[in-house]
């Protein structure tokens, strides 16, 4: 299958317009058209469905957009794995949620960047969920999460112990007082879902959440709040009175594990590398 026709499909289930789609990707209307008629010839199903140029995306669509994704992934790496120069010896794809880059992930790989110049990198920011099952389907070589991936034939490992504990731009905040005014939430994960529901029964919701560790740092950096950080991430902050601690709050340990194919090609290689972090 041509790899351009599923480029061309996802394109316009992302704008669900075929004339922004025909705009992003630099060709006519017309050539959008004529790709998603061919692509639902070759399967024999009917895609999308246009209507007043507002695009549907029909039930085998919805099914197709998953399969297109990790095709067009697993092409690219294909390609590179091909098209390799001679001074790189080994390729690897890393994969990560974005609070595990911004806390060590990122330090890590500016090392393997300066001091490894015979790898080959390429480094992803992924929803857990996401680094899983690219992980499970070989699209990845290395995946970093909070949770152990329950994967047939993959190597776990522990890297890191992670305290978080909960800080506010306010030194005389309460815990309570905490979850109730500027509280952020960050979405670090099912482990640390259940302990901070225990810890906090009776909180509300909280009207901000975000997904990276950077993201509510700044926010409470410049527009005052609190929330559950890495204790090494505030560190700085903390020591210059910038942040404080909320005194009654509990801290939330956290492990971070690597994950690895037992029988990649590059284990051996990953092996040596994850004891630089």
């Amino acid at each position: 299958m041509d790899t351009l026709l599923l480029k061309t499909f996802l394109e316009v289930t992302r704008t669900r317009h075929f004339a922004k789609a025909a705009e992003n990707l630099h060709v006519a209307p017309s050539t959008i058209s004529t790709r998603i008629r061919q692509l639902e010839q070759n399967l024999g199903l009917k895609l999308l469905i246009r209507n007043h140029q507002q695009v549907a995306v029909t039930p085998a669509g919805e099914r197709l957009m998953k399969h297109a994704r990790l095709i067009l992934s697993a092409w690219d790496r294909a390609f590179e794995d091909v098209a390799l120069s001679e001074q790189l010896k080994k390729r690897l794809v890393i994969a990560g949620p974005s609070s595990l880059w911004d806390i060590f992930l990122q330090d890590w790989l500016n090392i393997l960047y300066r001091e490894r110049t015979n790898i080959g990198l390429r480094a992803e920011e992924s929803s857990p969920l996401r680094v899983v099952e690219k992980l499970d389907r070989g699209l990845i070589d290395l995946g970093f999460l909070y949770e152990q991936p329950k994967i047939q034939d993959m190597s776990v490992v522990e890297i890191q112990d992670i305290t978080l504990i909960l800080v506010a731009d306010n030194p005389d905040l309460t815990a309570q007082k905490a979850m109730s005014e500027g509280y952020i939430r960050v979405e670090w994960g099912t482990t640390f879902n259940v302990i901070h529901e225990a810890y906090f029964i009776d909180r509300p919701l909280a009207a901000v959440r975000v997904n990276s560790a950077r993201i509510a740092l700044e926010l409470i950096l410049k527009a005052g709040g609190c929330a559950y950080l890495p204790k090494k991430m505030v560190e700085k902050y903390l020591a210059t009175e910038q942040l404080y601690t909320v005194k009654d709050a509990p801290e939330i340990p956290m492990q971070a594990y690597a994950a690895y194919s037992l029988h990649g090609e590059n284990k051996d290689l990953i092996r040596q590398l994850l004891k630089l972090i």
